[in-house]
Protein backbone atom coordinates (compact mmCIF):
# COMPACT_ATOMS: atom_id res chain seq x y z
CA UNK A 1 0.00 0.00 0.00
CA UNK A 2 1.52 3.16 -0.81
CA UNK A 3 1.40 6.21 1.42
CA UNK A 4 1.23 10.16 -0.53
CA UNK A 5 3.89 12.49 0.28
CA UNK A 6 3.31 15.76 2.09
CA UNK A 7 1.88 18.16 0.20
CA UNK A 8 3.79 21.24 -1.27
CA UNK A 9 1.93 24.24 -1.59
CA UNK A 10 2.35 27.05 -4.06
CA UNK A 11 0.20 29.99 -3.26
CA UNK A 12 1.17 32.39 -5.84
CA UNK A 13 -0.29 30.46 -8.55
CA UNK A 14 -3.41 28.86 -9.34
CA UNK A 15 -2.43 25.32 -8.73
CA UNK A 16 1.10 24.16 -8.59
CA UNK A 17 0.90 22.67 -5.46
CA UNK A 18 -1.45 19.92 -6.07
CA UNK A 19 0.67 19.26 -9.19
CA UNK A 20 3.86 18.73 -7.29
CA UNK A 21 2.10 16.93 -4.78
CA UNK A 22 0.63 15.02 -7.32
CA UNK A 23 4.89 14.44 -9.44
CA UNK A 24 5.92 13.03 -6.45
CA UNK A 25 3.50 10.74 -5.16
CA UNK A 26 3.54 9.32 -9.01
CA UNK A 27 7.86 9.73 -9.23
CA UNK A 28 8.75 8.35 -5.90
CA UNK A 29 10.07 4.76 -5.84
CA UNK A 30 11.18 4.28 -2.27
CA UNK A 31 9.03 3.41 0.84
CA UNK A 32 8.35 6.48 3.10
CA UNK A 33 6.46 4.31 5.92
CA UNK A 34 9.78 4.83 7.67
CA UNK A 35 9.81 8.61 8.26
CA UNK A 36 5.40 8.21 9.07
CA UNK A 37 7.30 6.62 12.21
CA UNK A 38 8.25 10.43 13.37
CA UNK A 39 6.95 13.82 13.32
CA UNK A 40 9.34 16.12 10.89
CA UNK A 41 8.63 19.75 11.73
CA UNK A 42 9.50 22.71 9.87
CA UNK A 43 7.43 26.03 11.11
CA UNK A 44 4.19 24.27 11.88
CA UNK A 45 3.77 21.21 9.18
CA UNK A 46 3.96 17.97 10.42
CA UNK A 47 3.90 14.29 9.14
CA UNK A 48 2.08 12.05 11.24
CA UNK A 49 1.09 8.83 10.82
CA UNK A 50 -2.36 9.49 12.49
CA UNK A 51 -4.00 12.65 11.79
CA UNK A 52 -7.08 14.28 13.81
CA UNK A 53 -10.93 14.17 12.25
CA UNK A 54 -14.08 16.27 12.67
CA UNK A 55 -17.65 15.96 11.61
CA UNK A 56 -18.53 17.18 8.40
CA UNK A 57 -20.87 19.19 8.96
CA UNK A 58 -17.96 20.73 10.72
CA UNK A 59 -15.46 20.33 8.59
CA UNK A 60 -17.38 21.60 5.55
CA UNK A 61 -17.59 25.24 7.88
CA UNK A 62 -14.41 25.40 8.42
CA UNK A 63 -12.99 24.16 5.10
CA UNK A 64 -15.41 26.84 3.72
CA UNK A 65 -13.44 29.99 5.83
CA UNK A 66 -10.44 28.54 5.04
CA UNK A 67 -11.12 28.86 1.18
CA UNK A 68 -12.89 32.53 1.70
CA UNK A 69 -9.78 33.54 3.52
CA UNK A 70 -7.61 32.30 0.50
CA UNK A 71 -9.91 34.24 -1.83
CA UNK A 72 -9.61 37.14 -0.33
CA UNK A 73 -5.73 37.27 0.12
CA UNK A 74 -5.81 36.58 -3.46
CA UNK A 75 -8.18 39.14 -4.27
CA UNK A 76 -6.55 41.79 -2.29
CA UNK A 77 -2.94 41.11 -4.42
CA UNK A 78 -4.34 42.04 -7.34
CA UNK A 79 -7.34 44.59 -6.47
CA UNK A 80 -5.52 47.48 -6.49
CA UNK A 81 -3.94 46.99 -9.67
CA UNK A 82 -6.88 48.12 -11.42
CA UNK A 83 -7.89 51.00 -8.75
CA UNK A 84 -4.17 52.08 -8.70
CA UNK A 85 -4.40 55.27 -10.26
CA UNK A 86 -7.92 55.62 -9.45
CA UNK A 87 -6.28 55.57 -5.46
CA UNK A 88 -3.86 57.72 -6.14
CA UNK A 89 -5.23 60.50 -7.94
CA UNK A 90 -8.29 60.47 -5.09
CA UNK A 91 -5.95 60.67 -2.98
CA UNK A 92 -3.98 63.46 -4.25
CA UNK A 93 -1.26 60.70 -3.87
CA UNK A 94 -0.11 60.23 -7.55
CA UNK A 95 3.58 60.52 -6.64
CA UNK A 96 3.45 57.75 -3.98
CA UNK A 97 1.94 55.34 -6.30
CA UNK A 98 4.53 52.57 -5.21
CA UNK A 99 3.11 52.56 -2.08
CA UNK A 100 0.09 51.97 -2.40
CA UNK A 101 0.68 49.18 -5.16
CA UNK A 102 3.80 47.39 -2.43
CA UNK A 103 2.33 48.25 1.15
CA UNK A 104 0.18 44.76 0.78
CA UNK A 105 2.73 43.06 -0.95
CA UNK A 106 5.70 44.16 1.73
CA UNK A 107 3.57 42.78 4.92
CA UNK A 108 2.77 39.54 2.67
CA UNK A 109 6.23 39.06 1.93
CA UNK A 110 7.65 39.69 5.51
CA UNK A 111 5.07 38.41 7.74
CA UNK A 112 4.01 34.72 5.46
CA UNK A 113 6.89 33.15 6.72
CA UNK A 114 6.20 33.55 10.25
CA UNK A 115 2.79 32.23 10.75
CA UNK A 116 3.48 28.59 10.62
CA UNK A 117 5.97 28.41 13.17
CA UNK A 118 3.12 31.40 15.27
CA UNK A 119 0.74 28.75 14.83
CA UNK A 120 2.45 26.12 16.43
CA UNK A 121 3.41 28.10 19.47
CA UNK A 122 -0.38 29.99 19.86
CA UNK A 123 -2.51 27.18 18.06
CA UNK A 124 -4.17 27.67 14.47
CA UNK A 125 -7.50 29.01 15.92
CA UNK A 126 -6.76 31.78 17.71
CA UNK A 127 -3.63 32.99 14.96
CA UNK A 128 -6.60 32.67 12.49
CA UNK A 129 -9.44 34.82 14.33
CA UNK A 130 -6.12 37.56 14.46
CA UNK A 131 -5.14 36.80 10.79
CA UNK A 132 -9.36 37.83 10.34
CA UNK A 133 -9.35 40.73 12.54
CA UNK A 134 -5.95 42.23 11.34
CA UNK A 135 -7.17 41.78 7.49
CA UNK A 136 -10.82 43.22 8.44
CA UNK A 137 -9.86 46.05 10.16
CA UNK A 138 -7.37 46.96 7.56
CA UNK A 139 -9.61 46.90 4.80
CA UNK A 140 -12.15 49.38 6.93
CA UNK A 141 -9.13 52.01 7.39
CA UNK A 142 -8.61 51.96 3.38
CA UNK A 143 -12.37 52.03 2.94
CA UNK A 144 -13.24 54.72 5.47
CA UNK A 145 -9.72 57.21 5.19
CA UNK A 146 -9.18 60.26 2.74
CA UNK A 147 -6.19 60.23 4.01
CA UNK A 148 -3.38 58.61 1.83
CA UNK A 149 -0.73 57.72 4.48
CA UNK A 150 -3.85 56.18 6.43
CA UNK A 151 -4.48 54.14 3.36
CA UNK A 152 -0.91 52.49 3.01
CA UNK A 153 -1.03 51.90 6.81
CA UNK A 154 -4.43 49.98 6.12
CA UNK A 155 -3.29 48.15 3.31
CA UNK A 156 -0.06 46.81 5.17
CA UNK A 157 -2.19 45.85 7.81
CA UNK A 158 -4.42 44.02 5.54
CA UNK A 159 -1.58 42.39 4.01
CA UNK A 160 -0.35 41.12 7.17
CA UNK A 161 -3.76 39.59 7.64
CA UNK A 162 -3.08 38.36 4.05
CA UNK A 163 -0.20 36.06 4.35
CA UNK A 164 -1.34 34.66 7.56
CA UNK A 165 -4.42 33.56 5.43
CA UNK A 166 -2.48 32.22 3.06
CA UNK A 167 -0.14 29.85 5.49
CA UNK A 168 -2.43 29.23 7.85
CA UNK A 169 -5.51 27.73 5.76
CA UNK A 170 -2.64 25.27 3.66
CA UNK A 171 -1.50 24.38 7.18
CA UNK A 172 -5.11 23.91 9.29
CA UNK A 173 -5.79 21.88 6.24
CA UNK A 174 -2.55 19.50 7.04
CA UNK A 175 -4.32 19.12 10.35
CA UNK A 176 -7.83 18.40 9.31
CA UNK A 177 -7.47 16.34 6.06
CA UNK A 178 -6.05 12.91 6.10
CA UNK A 179 -2.56 12.24 4.23
CA UNK A 180 -4.31 10.96 1.30
CA UNK A 181 -7.20 12.88 0.85
CA UNK A 182 -5.11 15.97 1.39
CA UNK A 183 -4.34 16.51 -2.56
CA UNK A 184 -8.18 16.92 -3.53
CA UNK A 185 -8.47 19.58 -0.97
CA UNK A 186 -5.68 21.27 -1.57
CA UNK A 187 -6.79 21.73 -5.39
CA UNK A 188 -10.01 22.98 -4.08
CA UNK A 189 -7.92 25.65 -1.78
CA UNK A 190 -5.85 26.43 -5.03
CA UNK A 191 -9.24 27.04 -7.51
CA UNK A 192 -10.07 29.64 -4.76
CA UNK A 193 -6.58 31.26 -5.05
CA UNK A 194 -6.82 31.35 -8.99
CA UNK A 195 -10.25 32.87 -8.66
CA UNK A 196 -9.41 35.38 -6.26
CA UNK A 197 -6.23 35.81 -8.69
CA UNK A 198 -7.94 36.28 -11.79
CA UNK A 199 -11.27 37.99 -10.33
CA UNK A 200 -9.49 41.02 -8.55
CA UNK A 201 -9.27 43.28 -11.54
CA UNK A 202 -13.05 42.35 -12.37
CA UNK A 203 -14.47 42.89 -8.78
CA UNK A 204 -12.44 46.14 -8.05
CA UNK A 205 -14.03 47.57 -12.03
CA UNK A 206 -17.17 46.52 -10.91
CA UNK A 207 -17.48 48.05 -7.58
CA UNK A 208 -15.64 51.16 -8.70
CA UNK A 209 -18.53 51.80 -11.34
CA UNK A 210 -21.19 51.48 -9.43
CA UNK A 211 -20.68 52.48 -5.78
CA UNK A 212 -16.97 54.04 -5.59
CA UNK A 213 -13.75 51.99 -5.32
CA UNK A 214 -13.98 52.37 -1.56
CA UNK A 215 -16.65 49.47 -1.54
CA UNK A 216 -14.38 47.03 -2.73
CA UNK A 217 -12.67 47.29 0.63
CA UNK A 218 -15.38 48.38 2.77
CA UNK A 219 -17.85 44.92 1.33
CA UNK A 220 -14.46 42.59 2.57
CA UNK A 221 -14.97 43.71 6.19
CA UNK A 222 -18.16 41.70 7.04
CA UNK A 223 -17.07 39.02 5.48
CA UNK A 224 -13.88 38.60 7.44
CA UNK A 225 -15.42 39.08 10.79
CA UNK A 226 -17.95 36.33 9.65
CA UNK A 227 -14.92 33.99 8.81
CA UNK A 228 -13.58 34.47 11.81
CA UNK A 229 -15.92 34.16 14.05
CA UNK A 230 -17.08 30.58 12.11
CA UNK A 231 -13.73 29.69 12.92
CA UNK A 232 -13.83 30.79 16.58
CA UNK A 233 -16.73 28.44 16.99
CA UNK A 234 -16.46 25.30 15.24
CA UNK A 235 -12.14 25.10 14.76
CA UNK A 236 -11.66 22.46 17.54
CA UNK A 237 -8.52 20.41 16.86
CA UNK A 238 -8.63 17.35 19.23
CA UNK A 239 -5.80 16.49 21.81
CA UNK A 240 -2.49 16.15 20.87
CA UNK A 241 -2.57 18.34 17.64
CA UNK A 242 -0.34 20.61 16.56
CA UNK A 243 -2.51 22.99 15.90
CA UNK A 244 -3.36 23.24 19.22
CA UNK A 245 -0.37 25.01 20.15
CA UNK A 246 2.05 24.85 23.04
CA UNK A 247 0.57 23.96 26.19
CA UNK A 248 0.77 24.84 29.51
CA UNK A 249 3.37 27.43 28.94
CA UNK A 250 3.40 31.75 29.22
CA UNK A 251 2.96 33.51 26.92
CA UNK A 252 6.65 35.00 27.46
CA UNK A 253 7.84 31.48 27.46
CA UNK A 254 5.97 31.27 23.61
CA UNK A 255 7.33 34.17 22.65
CA UNK A 256 11.08 33.33 23.38
CA UNK A 257 10.66 30.56 20.47
CA UNK A 258 10.00 33.33 17.89
CA UNK A 259 12.55 34.85 15.68
CA UNK A 260 12.04 38.46 15.83
CA UNK A 261 15.36 39.54 15.31
CA UNK A 262 15.30 38.08 11.73
CA UNK A 263 11.83 39.12 10.92
CA UNK A 264 12.53 43.06 11.78
CA UNK A 265 15.77 42.14 9.73
CA UNK A 266 13.63 41.44 6.40
CA UNK A 267 11.37 43.99 6.83
CA UNK A 268 13.51 46.86 7.92
CA UNK A 269 15.86 45.92 4.43
CA UNK A 270 12.70 46.04 2.44
CA UNK A 271 11.41 49.32 3.88
CA UNK A 272 14.47 51.28 3.30
CA UNK A 273 14.88 49.69 -0.29
CA UNK A 274 11.44 50.68 -1.69
CA UNK A 275 11.74 54.07 -0.41
CA UNK A 276 14.51 54.36 -2.28
CA UNK A 277 13.22 52.22 -5.30
CA UNK A 278 9.70 54.89 -4.89
CA UNK A 279 11.69 58.00 -4.32
CA UNK A 280 14.54 58.52 -6.33
CA UNK A 281 14.83 60.33 -9.48
CA UNK A 282 11.59 61.81 -8.42
CA UNK A 283 12.23 63.71 -5.22
CA UNK A 284 15.78 63.66 -4.98
CA UNK A 285 18.44 62.90 -7.87
CA UNK A 286 20.16 59.02 -7.81
CA UNK A 287 23.74 60.63 -6.15
CA UNK A 288 22.36 62.31 -3.17
CA UNK A 289 22.22 61.31 -0.02
CA UNK A 290 18.80 60.73 0.35
CA UNK A 291 19.22 57.82 -2.18
CA UNK A 292 22.57 56.59 -1.58
CA UNK A 293 22.14 56.39 2.31
CA UNK A 294 18.51 54.10 2.11
CA UNK A 295 20.02 51.76 -0.15
CA UNK A 296 23.19 51.15 1.81
CA UNK A 297 21.08 50.72 4.64
CA UNK A 298 18.68 48.06 3.26
CA UNK A 299 21.61 46.16 1.56
CA UNK A 300 23.14 46.35 4.56
CA UNK A 301 20.51 44.95 6.40
CA UNK A 302 20.04 42.35 4.16
CA UNK A 303 23.44 40.60 4.47
CA UNK A 304 23.06 41.38 8.15
CA UNK A 305 19.88 39.18 7.59
CA UNK A 306 21.46 36.17 5.57
CA UNK A 307 24.45 35.99 8.22
CA UNK A 308 21.94 35.82 10.71
CA UNK A 309 19.75 33.53 9.50
CA UNK A 310 22.40 31.16 8.42
CA UNK A 311 24.72 31.20 11.62
CA UNK A 312 22.61 32.76 14.61
CA UNK A 313 18.85 32.05 14.27
CA UNK A 314 17.49 28.84 15.91
CA UNK A 315 14.24 28.80 14.04
CA UNK A 316 15.29 31.23 11.22
CA UNK A 317 12.39 32.76 8.43
CA UNK A 318 14.55 32.13 5.93
CA UNK A 319 17.11 28.76 5.57
CA UNK A 320 19.18 31.13 3.46
CA UNK A 321 22.05 28.08 3.92
CA UNK A 322 20.70 26.17 1.45
CA UNK A 323 21.02 28.59 -1.05
CA UNK A 324 25.06 27.63 -1.56
CA UNK A 325 23.37 24.39 -3.66
CA UNK A 326 23.26 26.10 -6.96
CA UNK A 327 19.78 24.91 -7.99
CA UNK A 328 18.06 26.23 -5.45
CA UNK A 329 20.01 29.52 -5.36
CA UNK A 330 19.46 29.48 -9.60
CA UNK A 331 15.81 28.79 -9.00
CA UNK A 332 15.41 31.63 -6.38
CA UNK A 333 16.45 34.23 -8.50
CA UNK A 334 14.62 32.79 -11.78
CA UNK A 335 11.32 33.07 -9.20
CA UNK A 336 12.90 36.39 -7.98
CA UNK A 337 13.08 38.02 -11.41
CA UNK A 338 9.89 35.99 -12.35
CA UNK A 339 7.92 37.96 -9.62
CA UNK A 340 9.29 41.27 -10.80
CA UNK A 341 8.19 40.53 -14.12
CA UNK A 342 4.93 39.25 -13.32
CA UNK A 343 3.65 42.03 -10.91
CA UNK A 344 5.02 45.07 -13.05
CA UNK A 345 2.83 43.93 -15.50
CA UNK A 346 0.11 43.29 -13.55
CA UNK A 347 0.22 46.84 -12.01
CA UNK A 348 1.52 49.08 -14.85
CA UNK A 349 -0.82 47.39 -18.28
CA UNK A 350 -4.28 48.26 -16.35
CA UNK A 351 -2.96 51.08 -15.44
CA UNK A 352 -1.77 52.21 -19.55
CA UNK A 353 -5.15 51.01 -20.34
CA UNK A 354 -6.79 53.20 -18.24
CA UNK A 355 -4.64 57.09 -19.11
CA UNK A 356 -3.69 56.01 -22.69
CA UNK A 357 -6.65 54.29 -24.18
CA UNK A 358 -9.11 55.67 -21.29
CA UNK A 359 -10.63 52.44 -21.08
CA UNK A 360 -12.82 51.85 -18.06
CA UNK A 361 -12.36 49.51 -15.20
CA UNK A 362 -14.44 47.23 -16.52
CA UNK A 363 -12.85 47.10 -19.47
CA UNK A 364 -9.28 46.71 -18.11
CA UNK A 365 -10.10 44.06 -15.66
CA UNK A 366 -11.90 41.38 -18.13
CA UNK A 367 -8.57 42.01 -20.26
CA UNK A 368 -6.94 40.61 -17.48
CA UNK A 369 -9.15 37.58 -17.25
CA UNK A 370 -7.74 35.29 -20.32
CA UNK A 371 -4.07 36.13 -18.86
CA UNK A 372 -5.39 34.44 -15.29
CA UNK A 373 -6.35 31.47 -16.92
CA UNK A 374 -3.41 31.29 -18.86
CA UNK A 375 -0.93 30.89 -15.77
CA UNK A 376 -2.86 28.29 -14.29
CA UNK A 377 -2.84 26.22 -17.24
CA UNK A 378 0.90 26.88 -17.58
CA UNK A 379 1.37 25.41 -14.57
CA UNK A 380 -0.93 22.57 -15.08
CA UNK A 381 0.71 21.62 -18.87
CA UNK A 382 4.42 21.80 -17.16
CA UNK A 383 3.53 19.62 -14.42
CA UNK A 384 1.82 17.01 -16.18
CA UNK A 385 4.62 16.94 -18.62
CA UNK A 386 7.39 16.31 -16.02
CA UNK A 387 4.99 14.01 -14.83
CA UNK A 388 4.78 12.17 -18.17
CA UNK A 389 8.68 12.69 -18.67
CA UNK A 390 10.71 13.26 -15.46
CA UNK A 391 12.35 16.11 -17.36
CA UNK A 392 12.40 19.63 -16.86
CA UNK A 393 15.58 21.41 -18.49
CA UNK A 394 14.73 22.17 -21.97
CA UNK A 395 11.38 22.91 -21.01
CA UNK A 396 12.65 25.37 -18.55
CA UNK A 397 14.67 27.09 -20.72
CA UNK A 398 11.66 26.98 -23.96
CA UNK A 399 9.25 28.34 -20.65
CA UNK A 400 11.51 31.24 -19.90
CA UNK A 401 11.88 32.66 -23.88
CA UNK A 402 7.78 32.30 -24.45
CA UNK A 403 7.98 34.76 -21.27
CA UNK A 404 10.68 36.67 -22.71
CA UNK A 405 8.47 36.85 -25.83
CA UNK A 406 5.62 37.79 -24.11
CA UNK A 407 7.18 40.32 -22.59
CA UNK A 408 8.34 42.04 -25.74
CA UNK A 409 4.64 41.69 -27.47
CA UNK A 410 3.42 43.87 -24.00
CA UNK A 411 5.98 46.82 -24.76
CA UNK A 412 4.44 46.67 -28.57
CA UNK A 413 1.18 47.68 -27.10
CA UNK A 414 -0.08 50.75 -28.73
CA UNK A 415 -3.13 53.28 -28.32
CA UNK A 416 -4.25 51.77 -31.93
CA UNK A 417 -3.85 48.08 -30.59
CA UNK A 418 -6.69 46.42 -31.21
CA UNK A 419 -9.20 44.94 -28.18
CA UNK A 420 -8.43 41.25 -29.60
CA UNK A 421 -4.81 42.16 -29.29
CA UNK A 422 -5.51 43.57 -25.66
CA UNK A 423 -6.93 40.21 -24.74
CA UNK A 424 -4.68 38.09 -25.62
CA UNK A 425 -1.36 40.06 -25.09
CA UNK A 426 -0.22 38.72 -21.74
CA UNK A 427 -1.40 35.21 -22.16
CA UNK A 428 2.10 33.74 -23.42
CA UNK A 429 3.91 35.59 -20.89
CA UNK A 430 1.73 34.36 -18.28
CA UNK A 431 1.37 30.38 -19.59
CA UNK A 432 5.39 30.94 -19.37
CA UNK A 433 5.99 32.54 -15.96
CA UNK A 434 2.91 30.06 -14.68
CA UNK A 435 5.40 26.97 -16.19
CA UNK A 436 8.24 28.53 -14.77
CA UNK A 437 7.60 28.49 -11.01
CA UNK A 438 5.93 24.92 -10.94
CA UNK A 439 9.77 23.51 -12.95
CA UNK A 440 11.23 25.77 -10.17
CA UNK A 441 9.42 24.01 -7.09
CA UNK A 442 10.56 20.69 -8.91
CA UNK A 443 13.84 21.13 -9.96
CA UNK A 444 14.13 22.87 -6.35
CA UNK A 445 12.83 19.52 -4.59
CA UNK A 446 14.70 17.22 -6.84
CA UNK A 447 18.08 18.92 -6.08
CA UNK A 448 18.03 18.38 -1.81
CA UNK A 449 17.24 15.43 0.57
CA UNK A 450 13.55 14.41 1.34
CA UNK A 451 13.56 15.93 4.72
CA UNK A 452 14.83 19.47 3.17
CA UNK A 453 12.05 19.75 0.80
CA UNK A 454 10.32 22.23 2.76
CA UNK A 455 12.94 24.27 3.64
CA UNK A 456 13.37 25.18 -0.15
CA UNK A 457 9.84 25.21 -0.48
CA UNK A 458 10.35 28.24 2.14
CA UNK A 459 12.98 29.76 0.39
CA UNK A 460 11.23 29.71 -3.02
CA UNK A 461 8.01 31.82 -1.41
CA UNK A 462 10.62 34.12 -0.14
CA UNK A 463 12.31 34.81 -3.05
CA UNK A 464 8.85 35.46 -5.16
CA UNK A 465 6.93 37.68 -2.24
CA UNK A 466 10.19 40.07 -1.83
CA UNK A 467 10.64 39.94 -5.88
CA UNK A 468 6.99 40.80 -6.18
CA UNK A 469 6.98 43.66 -3.92
CA UNK A 470 10.75 45.18 -5.19
CA UNK A 471 9.43 44.65 -8.77
CA UNK A 472 6.54 47.10 -8.08
CA UNK A 473 8.58 49.27 -6.48
CA UNK A 474 11.64 49.40 -9.22
CA UNK A 475 9.04 49.61 -12.22
CA UNK A 476 7.09 52.53 -10.11
CA UNK A 477 10.37 54.37 -9.50
CA UNK A 478 10.69 54.30 -13.45
CA UNK A 479 7.40 55.21 -14.35
CA UNK A 480 7.68 58.41 -12.59
CA UNK A 481 11.04 59.18 -13.02
CA UNK A 482 9.92 59.06 -16.65
CA UNK A 483 6.59 60.68 -16.40
CA UNK A 484 7.96 63.90 -14.80
CA UNK A 485 10.62 64.19 -17.30
CA UNK A 486 9.18 63.36 -20.03
CA UNK A 487 6.22 65.31 -19.85
CA UNK A 488 7.80 68.45 -19.18
CA UNK A 489 9.88 67.77 -22.79
CA UNK A 490 6.03 67.41 -24.25
CA UNK A 491 4.55 70.23 -23.33
CA UNK A 492 7.51 72.81 -23.56
CA UNK A 493 8.03 71.42 -27.32
CA UNK A 494 3.96 72.14 -28.13
CA UNK A 495 3.97 74.29 -31.63
CA UNK A 496 0.41 75.93 -30.00
CA UNK A 497 0.42 76.97 -27.20
CA UNK A 498 -2.27 80.11 -25.72
CA UNK A 499 -0.87 83.12 -25.21
CA UNK A 500 -1.49 83.22 -21.22
CA UNK A 501 0.66 80.09 -20.67
CA UNK A 502 3.49 81.32 -22.59
CA UNK A 503 3.37 84.36 -20.75
CA UNK A 504 3.40 83.15 -17.59
CA UNK A 505 5.25 79.83 -17.28
CA UNK A 506 4.10 78.67 -13.92
CA UNK A 507 1.08 77.88 -15.43
CA UNK A 508 2.29 75.41 -17.27
CA UNK A 509 3.89 73.92 -14.03
CA UNK A 510 0.46 73.93 -12.42
CA UNK A 511 -0.64 72.03 -15.53
CA UNK A 512 2.01 69.25 -15.05
CA UNK A 513 1.60 69.18 -11.29
CA UNK A 514 -2.07 68.39 -11.41
CA UNK A 515 -1.28 65.36 -14.33
CA UNK A 516 0.99 64.22 -12.06
CA UNK A 517 -1.07 63.92 -9.39
CA UNK A 518 -4.27 62.77 -10.95
CA UNK A 519 -5.14 61.19 -13.92
CA UNK A 520 -8.74 62.09 -13.92
CA UNK A 521 -7.80 65.78 -14.30
CA UNK A 522 -6.41 64.39 -17.95
CA UNK A 523 -9.66 64.00 -19.52
CA UNK A 524 -11.83 65.89 -17.28
CA UNK A 525 -9.87 69.27 -16.30
CA UNK A 526 -6.66 69.44 -18.44
CA UNK A 527 -6.55 72.57 -21.31
CA UNK A 528 -7.16 71.34 -24.66
CA UNK A 529 -3.40 72.50 -25.61
CA UNK A 530 -1.91 69.90 -23.40
CA UNK A 531 -3.85 66.60 -23.16
CA UNK A 532 -2.12 64.63 -25.78
CA UNK A 533 1.08 66.15 -24.93
CA UNK A 534 0.35 64.76 -21.19
CA UNK A 535 -1.34 61.21 -22.24
CA UNK A 536 1.76 61.12 -24.51
CA UNK A 537 4.40 61.37 -21.45
CA UNK A 538 2.32 58.44 -19.47
CA UNK A 539 2.48 56.27 -22.68
CA UNK A 540 6.34 56.84 -23.26
CA UNK A 541 7.13 56.28 -19.59
CA UNK A 542 4.87 53.08 -19.11
CA UNK A 543 7.14 51.95 -22.06
CA UNK A 544 10.27 52.42 -20.14
CA UNK A 545 8.69 50.08 -17.00
CA UNK A 546 7.73 47.15 -20.35
CA UNK A 547 11.69 48.07 -21.02
CA UNK A 548 12.16 47.00 -17.41
CA UNK A 549 9.85 43.63 -17.57
CA UNK A 550 11.65 42.41 -20.89
CA UNK A 551 14.98 43.09 -19.03
CA UNK A 552 13.50 40.55 -16.16
CA UNK A 553 12.57 38.11 -18.25
CA UNK A 554 15.89 37.90 -20.01
CA UNK A 555 17.33 37.51 -16.27
CA UNK A 556 15.37 34.84 -15.15
CA UNK A 557 15.41 33.53 -18.44
CA UNK A 558 19.43 33.48 -17.86
CA UNK A 559 19.24 31.88 -14.06
CA UNK A 560 17.58 28.75 -15.34
CA UNK A 561 20.25 27.79 -17.63
CA UNK A 562 22.83 27.18 -14.19
CA UNK A 563 19.91 24.85 -13.09
CA UNK A 564 20.74 21.43 -12.99
CA UNK A 565 18.70 18.72 -14.44
CA UNK A 566 18.34 16.10 -11.24
CA UNK A 567 16.39 12.25 -11.53
CA UNK A 568 12.69 12.55 -9.86
CA UNK A 569 12.98 9.10 -9.88
CA UNK A 570 13.50 9.34 -5.91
Amino acid sequence: MSTKSPLLVDSSAASPGLVATDLIDDLETTSVEESLNSVRHYGSIAIQKSEPSVSPTRLKIILGCLFVNVFLSALDSTIVATLLSIIASDLNALPYLSWIATSYLLACSAFQPLFGKISDIFGRKSITVFCALLFAFGCLFCGITNSFWVFAIGRFITGIGGGGFNTLSTITLSDLIETRQRGLYQGYMNIAFGMGTASGGVIAGIFQNFFGWRSAFLIQFPICILSGALVLLFLELPDGSPGRGVQGSSIWKKLKHMDFIGSILLVASLLFLMYAASSGGRDFPYSSKQFIIPVVLGTTQIIIFYFYELKVASQPVIPVQLLHNRTVLSSSLNCWFISMNVFSILYFVPLYWLVVKDLSSIDSGNRLLPSAVAISLGSVYAGYRIKKTGKYKNALLFYGALTTLGSILVYLLTPSSSALFEYLVLVPSRFGTGAVITVDLIAMISSVLPEEQALVTSIQYGFRSTGSTLGVAIASAIFQGFLLKDMKFNISHLEHIPDKYKSDPDKLQIIIEKALQSTSYIRSGCPEFAREAIISAYSSSTHMVFVFVVVTGLIATLCSYFIEENSLER
